[in-house]
């Protein structure tokens, strides 16, 4: 072979690897945004009671779904419109485990963002996180995700421990209670409000005179109301969902007992009176983390538009404005990265909502996300109490706030 074509042949393979190499790197960079996000389409996922006993949390999903089709409606976020996946669990932990294998293995979702339920979410939180899938916003303050050590997990609301802490006080010094009973809900969230109760009832000088459980799915809770009522106890914490809490009352309005009560904030909304009638909720305490609907806050406002233009029949209710925090946190951090440019990864999503400081642009009035693990990632940070007088809630201070 003369010089020529040997330099000929050797310039060939020179392009040809060349290119060879090119298309190994260009291949990743092409594909380098992670699983879930398309040129058109950003798949999120979460599990939902659309069905059941607890059906009535479901007004979380349909919150960030009417927050996301907002979203899409006006263009998406960078060219992509959002893909929220909700599927129905019925609050069954073995259902939800399945579902999420679904959304991690074969729908290849980015991320799990408003979904619902201590009991689902302490079932899969193991799982989740060590897929490396962000949880973000997830409605439930039991102690394991709210302390989960892990950066992919961004809790909604504070610990049910420590709202357990804040109500003994509450019935300490708003009832001057000396004894109390607890009527609670059988799984982590109920059993992390006992834990925190136990963990100060010393500190108050209170004696829990009667500890009574209910399943979710159980339909009637007469006898532990006897039960408790029997214990004659100064005051009652109701660690109660809508309905059973609307049961509760039911009950206790039949029995005549006129006991003061002060209810977990979950259990904070229009079903309650409605189920039960607005005499037997007259006087509750209920603690609280989101502003109310008729609050004069422009993003109330938008949010009430929102929800009434995409869910009709809905009555706005604070547990939608779960769903919004979390979907608008998540599409604000999705709006970050994508005027940013470059690729969009889980890695730099939870980067950039720890980024996310002093931020009042959602149904939250300030939201300030610190750099760690779960807890320092809550969306929400503080509690605050209303009490049902005359048929609505009414703001309520406690004498201790601002003190």
């Amino acid at each position: 072979m003369n010089n020529a074509i040997k330099m000929s042949v050797v310039a060939e393979l020179v392009i040809a690897t060349s290119g060879v190499f090119w298309a190994i790197s260009a291949g990743p960079a092409l594909a380098a945004n992670d699983s879930g996000i398309s040129d058109k389409e950003i798949l999120i996922c979460a599990y939902q009671p659309e069905t059941g006993n607890e059906s009535s949390y479901f007004r979380m999903g349909k919150g960030a779904d009417a927050w996301f089709k907002h979203v899409n409606d006006a263009g998406g976020i960078g060219g992509r419109k959002i893909n929220f996946e909700m599927v129905d669990d019925g609050y069954q932990p073995a259902r939800t485990r399945v579902i999420v294998e679904q959304f991690i293995k074969r729908d290849k979702c980015f991320a799990i963002v408003a979904a619902l339920g201590s009991a689902p979410t302490v079932a899969v939180i193991d799982y989740v996180t060590e897929g490396d899938m962000p949880l973000i916003g997830p409605g439930t303050g039991a102690q394991k995700v709210v302390s989960f050590p892990s950066k992919w997990v961004f809790p909604l609301y504070p610990s049910y421990e420590d709202e357990g802490r804040q109500l003994t006080h509450f019935a300490s010094e708003v009832f001057k209670a000396k004894k109390i009973a607890v009527l609670y809900q059988n799984d982590p969230s109920g059993k992390s409000h006992i834990a925190g109760i136990e963990s100060v009832k010393d500190k108050y000088g209170i004696e829990v005179v009667a500890e009574k459980g209910y399943d979710p799915k159980d339909i009637d809770v007469s006898s532990q109301v006897i039960a408790m009522k029997d214990a004659n106890p100064d005051a009652v914490i109701c660690s109660c969902a809508p309905e059973p809490a609307a049961k509760f009352y039911t009950e206790r309005k039949r029995l005549g007992w006129n006991v003061p009560v002060v209810n977990v904030f979950f259990g904070k909304s229009p079903k309650v009176p409605e189920l039960a009638g607005n005499d037997a909720v007259e006087g509750v305490y209920f603690s609280t983390i989101f502003r109310d609907f008729d609050s004069a806050a422009p993003q109330i406002k938008d949010a009430k538009e929102i929800l009434a233009k995409y869910y009709p029949e809905e009555q706005p209710d604070p547990i939608h404005l779960w769903g919004f925090t979390g979907a608008q946190v998540f599409t604000e951090a999705m709006k970050r990265m994508s005027d940013a440019g470059g690729d969009i990864t889980r890695d730099r999503l939870v980067e950039t909502l720890e980024g996310v400081k002093n931020w009042t642009g959602s149904v939250v009035p300030n939201i300030t996300i610190d750099k760690g693990e779960a807890a320092q990632h809550f969306l929400v940070k503080e509690l605050s109490f209303v009490q049902f007088k005359g048929g609505k809630f009414e703001e309520f201070t406690p004498p201790w706030a601002g003190k």
